[in-house]
């Protein structure tokens, strides 16, 4: 019985450290990383009878690619607007500093909003600073918004499907 309790107590941080990871990604953290950080845990402490190393590194892989895929949509998305490297990386900084600042004022909800807003700041900032155009600084904030959504909402889609498909190997 009390091997029982263990394992399902087990299963339960395994999985809890999986689906805070994912809830991490909206707020502007790498959650993604939490999935092969539990993997990892997990071969560790079972071994591999259950899921081998090739589902640790391919987790690995998954996050690594959702991490890239954020970042190169935040990029085309202020480039589409024709923004300068400065802007993009306006944009970058400014989501990361938003995401903190967004979080002292108002955890959770407050780094989600910081995020978007600091995004759409840092672009529009430094694009305002290079050109001195309002209506042109504004498209290229946009532009690094929508894609900052964009590649937010696809990094979350990998990491839940990452999550699926370790569920689906652990029942077959």
């Amino acid at each position: 019985m009390l091997d029982i309790l263990w394992t399902a107590f087990g299963y339960g941080v395994f999985y809890f450290v999986m689906l805070t990871g994912i809830c991490l990604v909206p707020l502007g953290f790498p959650g993604q990383f939490a999935i092969p950080t539990a993997v990892l845990g997990f071969i560790l402490i079972n071994g591999t009878s259950k899921l081998a190393w090739w589902v640790f590194f391919v987790v690995l892989g998954t996050a690594i690619l959702a991490e890239v895929i954020e970042a190169i949509a935040g990029f085309l998305g202020a480039s589409s607007a024709k923004a300068s490297i400065w802007s993009s990386f306006g944009a970058l900084a400014g989501g990361i500093v938003g995401a903190i600042a967004g979080t002292m004022v108002f955890p959770i909800v407050g780094s989600i909003i910081g995020a978007l807003a600091g995004t759409f700041g840092g672009a529009y900032g430094v694009e305002y600073y290079r050109t001195r155009l309002t209506e042109n600084a504004h498209k290229v904030a946009k532009g690094a918004l929508i894609g900052r959504i964009v590649g937010s909402i696809t990094k979350m889609v990998l990491a839940m499907v990452t999550v699926v498909l370790i569920t689906i190997l652990l029942l077959g």
